[in-house]
Formats: C-alpha cells, sequence, structure tokens
C-alpha cells in the first residue's frame, strides 16, 4: 500500500528547508498524489499542507461523505459547489495561523484563486511546481506495481483492438472499443484521449478518432492509454491493413530502430538529452530529421507526461524507479506516419520495457 502520510513529510521538509509555511493545491493530480481519494474529473477539490505535515483536505458537499469513509486524512471540509464563496473554508484554515509564505501550483491556479490567496492573507506566494515534480519523478515499489497493471490494462486493450482491423472500420470505432476493453480489464478510464490516426490523419498529425474509415494502403498510428488506480499508462503501434509502398515501410523501419536504439541506453546517470540525441540522430541520418517534430518521451506516473522530458537539452539524469515512455516518430506528407512507444522502468543497472504488444509493423 502507497505510504501517503510518507508523501507529506516528504512535502513538508521541503517546504520548511524553503521557509514557506503552507501550500495550497488545486491541480487534481497533485491532489490525487497525497489524498489517494478519486474524484469526478468535473469535481474540484482543494488540498492544503503545512510544513509541520498538518494536511486539510476541502471537498464537494456532495463528495463529504465519501472522503469522510474512504480518505485517510482526518481534517476533512466541505464546501458549496458551483458557488462563487467556494474558496472560503481557507479563511477556517488560517484562521488562528500566522501565515508569512503560501506555496502554489504556478501552472495551474487561476487568477480568481490567486488574487483570493492575495486579497484574504498578508502573505508572499511562491511557485512550488519544482518540488511537488521532483518528489513525483521517482516511484516507489507500490507505485510502479501500479503502473504494471495500467500498463498490463492497456496491453489488453491494444491487443483486443488490433484483433477487430479491418478495412472500411472507422478510427472511432478502434478508440471507442479499446476504451471500453480498458474498463472491462479494471481501468478508472483512459489516461488521454485515446485516437486512431490513418492515412492524412496520421501525418497532418490530427491527435483524435475521426469517422474516417481505413483502407488498404495507408499507415495507422494508434495511441492509448489507462489509468488504474490514479497510475498512468501509455501505448502507441503502427499498423496497416497491407499495400503499403516502400517508403511508407522504410518510415516505421527507420522510426523503429530509432526506438529500440534509444531504450538500449536508458540506464541510471545518463541524461535525457543523451537518450532524445540517440533517436533524433538516427532518424536525421536517415534524412527524415526534420519531420521528427515531437519529444522522444517523457515520465509518466500520476500524470500522464511528468518529469523526465527526454528532450533536446533537458539535462534531468534518469533514476532507478522513474518510469519513462521512449516513442521516437515521423510525419512525412502525402506518405504516412510512423511511431512506436513503449513504456520503460529504469532499474539499479539498465531498464525493464513494461509494454509487450508486438512492435513490428502489423500488416
Amino acid at each position: 500500500m502507497v505510504n501517503l502520510e510518507n508523501r507529506v513529510k516528504k512535502i513538508s521538509k521541503k517546504l520548511q528547508e524553503q521557509n514557506i509555511d503552507v501550500v495550497v493545491l488545486f491541480d487534481s493530480s497533485n491532489i490525487r498524489y497525497f489524498t489517494d481519494l478519486r474524484m469526478n474529473d468535473a469535481a474540484e477539490s482543494i488540498v492544503v499542507i503545512t510544513n509541520e505535515s498538518e494536511i486539510t483536505y476541502i471537498v464537494p458537499i456532495l463528495d463529504y461523505n465519501r472522503a469522510i469513509k474512504t480518505c485517510w486524512i482526518k481534517n476533512i471540509i466541505p464546501f458549496p459547489e458551483d458557488n462563487p464563496n467556494y474558496l472560503m473554508p481557507l479563511r477556517q484554515i488560517f484562521k488562528n495561523k500566522k501565515i508569512n509564505k503560501i506555496g502554489i501550483e504556478k501552472d495551474v491556479i487561476t487568477y480568481y484563486k490567486l488574487n483570493f490567496l492575495k486579497e484574504i492573507f498578508d502573505a508572499e506566494i511562491t511557485p512550488i511546481d519544482d518540488i511537488l515534480i521532483d518528489l513525483r519523478a521517482v516511484k516507489t515499489d507500490e507505485e510502479i506495481k501500479l503502473i504494471r497493471k495500467a500498463a498490463n490494462i492497456v496491453d489488453k486493450a491494444m491487443q483486443e483492438s488490433l484483433k477487430s482491423l479491418r478495412e472500411g472500420i472507422k478510427e472511432v470505432e478502434i478508440s471507442a472499443y479499446a476504451k471500453y476493453i480498458m474498463e472491462k480489464e479494471g481501468a478508472e478510464g483512459p489516461s488521454f484521449q485515446p485516437f486512431v490516426m490513418s492515412g492524412e490523419n496520421a501525418w497532418l498529425p490530427q491527435r483524435f478518432s475521426s469517422d474516417k474509415k481505413l483502407k488498404r494502403g495507408e499507415l495507422v498510428l494508434f495511441d492509448v492509454g489507462a489509468i488504474y488506480k490514479g497510475y498512468c499508462s501509455d501505448l502507441t503501434r503502427t499498423f496497416s491493413l497491407g499495400n503499403l509502398n516502400d517508403k511508407q515501410k522504410e518510415i516505421f523501419d527507420v522510426a523503429y530502430l530509432a526506438q529500440r536504439e534509444a531504450i538500449k541506453a536508458v540506464k541510471p546517470g545518463m541524461k535525457a538529452s543523451d537518450i532524445d540525441k540517440i533517436a533524433r540522430d538516427i532518424i536525421t541520418e536517415k534524412g527524415y530529421g526534420k519531420y521528427f517534430p515531437h519529444i522522444t518521451g517523457h515520465g509518466l506516473g500520476i500524470s500522464i507526461h511528468e518529469k523526465p522530458i527526454i528532450d533536446v537539452k533537458v539535462n534531468d539524469k534518469l533514476e532507478p524507479n522513474m518510469v519513462i515512455t521512449i516513442e521516437p516518430g515521423i510525419y512525412l506528407k502525402g506518405v504516412g506516419a510512423a511511431r512506436v512507444e513503449d513504456m520503460v522502468l529504469v532499474t539499479k543497472e539498465g531498464y525493464e520495457v513494461l509494454t509487450n504488444t508486438e512492435r513490428e509493423l502489423i500488416l
């Protein structure tokens, strides 16, 4: 079982080191990280953690009884949902405390929330995103077990979906079936909007499934992920119904080669940018460098994109128990697109690939 109290102690220690009295969290991923309470995507909640390891959870009234029953946190306060005064419980928490410095998530806080904190509390406000990102980057053994399960679920969804392939099936039918399989296998839902992109939709690229029907002579990308008990998985495969030309086969071979070689280099101490360079150099040497427009990979956990980002000029070093993706791709106008993505666990001595669906071009 994940030790949530230990997470609170870790962030409290970081707050003490930076003379921050309290952190107010609004981001749903960070809130899930400290509470382990699943909430509806449309619902807001707030977590407050002090530098003395005190944690308070502010939840909508509709979720209050469930939170009291199932959440480990003792101090849970309800607020009226869809009400302009929903931030007012923060007054109650701080009424007997002198707050000099408040930590916030600069990447998610809204103008209204920031102004509320400024108006109510005569305190310095500082971003603490880096603290949170670093805390979540290296996974515990318990977290890795959950990520493995999420990987198994997405493998199952991909494999079952590929069995349904036929000429005339719509992109959206394939991704919808994958979502069904994931939830049938125990997922909370998809970790992002899954998408099937075929033909022109792939090389544009168009990152959502449409009602376009699959046909022979096209490369098709399928990117899908599952959430299991809060933890994400991510998997991409390229397939075809056949009748591909040599150029289409070539860009797949190059993208897949770049992915294999980048994975082989994964080990503790390697810089993210060095992993990226391996994949990018292979694609560039084959003449397709300008057709590789995105990162080589990313960390994942409670969020689908976490530290480390595997990209140019990222100097973060890989550490044991980080989980990353490796997914170089090529998108060539008039030809197609190709990408193979796998989840990779950084081990003490190297790596372990967590996703196992067939990687060769599926025909």
